[in-house]
């Protein structure tokens, strides 16, 4: 298995980041009936198109949402299931967490276009 460079725990799923990918796994019984049995998510760095970050404040939670590179509309109603959400407490971890996914997507972009 590839070597974990962060991981971050939300309300409703936890985020694993590895060299080429994102894994979401969803752990609980009420995540069950929300994500179903199937509730692990890898989304590859290469497919992510962009990432949709809202902070979290007193009174909503924040998100953190994968949007896959040629996503259709009937597969945006879905994005549920790559989207993760957390407390304003979290909300530093989750931030460092979209950088070094910006960061990762910059240095591989890079190395494509050599």
């Amino acid at each position: 298995m590839a070597k974990v460079l962060l991981r971050i725990a939300g309300l409703n799923g936890q985020l694993v980041l590895l060299a080429d990918r994102v894994i979401i796994t969803r752990d609980g019984i009420l995540n069950m009936f929300t994500f179903g049995f199937n509730s692990k998510r890898e989304i590859p760095l290469s497919a992510i198109s962009e990432v949709v970050f809202r902070n979290a404040t007193i009174f909503t939670p924040g998100h953190i949402e994968f949007v896959r590179s040629g996503r259709s509309q009937d597969e945006r109603k879905s994005a549920k299931h790559s989207t993760v959400k957390f407390r304003k407490l979290q909300g530093q971890k989750f931030e460092e967490f979209k950088e070094k996914i910006f960061e990762m997507m910059e240095q591989s972009s890079r190395q494509r276009t050599k």
